[in-house]
């Protein structure tokens, strides 16, 4: 069974996976803005190609975390919330961020109880992804959970969440007809179903992903 992450590299890495050209030529950085969640530094930066000007970059503060929380009759649990910068409502994995002195799992797994209910037994870890690499240094790391004693939630104080237990392919469905657009569940989706179809996961999840019909319960 071949279960490959960002954290397990092939021993060979692919030549074409080289870096080619140069790299960007930083000075030093001026913090122009500063709060509890992300700075912004101008940096006089030389591109590859040698023009010359200011970039701009998002320092982030937290790691985020997503958890695709998969029941044993091939449901996932989602999460509906209005998102501020879209003002649109969005169904998406329990999910967050991660300040530098917690652990990404720790952070994971806190998550998963506050915004879910969710307490998962078995944890692995299945994608990382640069958010947005062209103006932001935002890291996402994605866990798969299964497992789950069910617990009382607890969100932030800003947070007014629904949750819905609904199966793993018509969630997949919602991300390809672009009814769920956000991009840790799109991802994790995809790659959970990839993992499916190609041995990555157990036989038993694989089935489940691969196999869900419809007839999970809703909450």
């Amino acid at each position: 069974m071949t279960n490959r992450t960002m954290a397990d590299r092939p021993d060979k890495p692919l030549d074409w996976l080289r870096p080619r050209g140069a790299d960007w030529t930083r000075g030093p950085a001026r913090r122009v803005h500063d709060n509890p969640y992300f700075a912004v530094d101008i940096y006089d930066a030389v591109a590859p190609t040698g023009v010359a000007g200011a970039y701009y970059v998002h320092q982030h503060k937290n790691l985020a975390v997503g958890v695709v929380p998969l029941h044993p009759d091939g449901s996932i649990t989602l999460v509906g919330q209005w998102r501020f910068p879209f003002s649109a409502y969005s169904w998406e994995l329990p999910e967050g961020g991660v300040p530098p002195d917690e652990a990404a799992l720790d952070g994971a797994r806190r998550e998963l109880r506050e915004e879910a209910g969710l307490v998962g037994s078995d944890w692995r870890e299945i994608l990382r992804m640069q958010l947005s690499n062209a103006s932001s240094d935002e890291l996402a790391i994605i866990y798969l959970a299964t497992g789950f004693t069910q617990v009382e939630t607890d969100p932030d104080p800003t947070e007014q969440l629904a949750t819905v237990r609904v199966p793993f392919s018509e969630a997949l469905d919602a991300v390809l007809s672009g009814e769920i657009l956000d991009s840790l569940t799109v991802a994790a989706l995809l790659r959970v179903h990839h993992m499916a179809s190609t041995g990555a996961l157990p036989s038993d999840l694989a089935a489940t992903v691969l196999g869900s019909d419809g007839n999970a319960p809703g909450r």
